[in-house]
């Protein structure tokens, strides 16, 4: 290429300057491709590497075995949890979750409000979906209520519990309380 072919593609990018911009930015993006793709396959490889002295150093320990049983037990764990974390917009499931367990102890549901959730700062995996829920039956219905709450498969915390009786002769107690299931953000 000689000064002469140089001073015609100058007057080229002079008469077509939206032409010449877009050619220069294809040509920019075509090496920041290049580049990235070569980081990208460079990191796989480290990444690979890793993972080999990883598994090295398990099996080269004593307790290796009971390790990578710990490892699996915990991500079972996790998959659980992931697995029943509430939805906050899917009202109708988190409400049929508490009328599930209302046929199960055969307490009665008075009231069951969902409320508004607390905001949280934006580092939290989880949200606390929060409900009120007022519930009336015997002793051992409403103990049975409150202890499935406790002992299902959801994860709940609950924030305020009372009873009292409905009246002073009946065997009846009425149950209020509020709990914050954990929630997908």
């Amino acid at each position: 290429m000689n000064v002469a072919d140089f001073m015609q593609w100058l007057s080229v990018a002079r008469r077509h300057p939206l032409s010449a911009l877009c050619a220069g930015i294809c040509v920019v993006c075509g090496l920041l491709c290049w580049y990235i793709y070569t980081n990208m396959k460079w990191l796989d490889l480290e990444h690979k590497q890793v993972t080999q002295d990883t598994e090295l150093a398990i099996t080269s320990m004593i307790s290796g075995p009971s390790v990578k049983q710990e490892l699996a037990a915990s991500r079972e764990v996790t998959r659980r949890i992931e697995d029943n974390l509430v939805v906050e917009d899917n009202l109708a499931e988190n409400l049929w979750y508490f009328y599930k367990i209302e046929q199960q102890t055969k307490a009665h549901l008075v009231e069951l409000r969902p409320m508004n959730s607390v905001i949280s700062d934006s580092k939290a995996y989880y949200k606390r979906v929060p409900f009120s829920i007022r519930l009336t039956g015997t002793y051992e219905q409403t103990a049975a209520f409150l202890y499935a709450i406790e002992t299902g498969p959801r994860l709940a915390n609950i924030t305020s519990l009372s009873f009292r009786r409905v009246e002073p002769e009946s065997l009846n107690v009425l149950m209020d309380l509020d709990v914050e299931l954990l929630g997908k953000k």
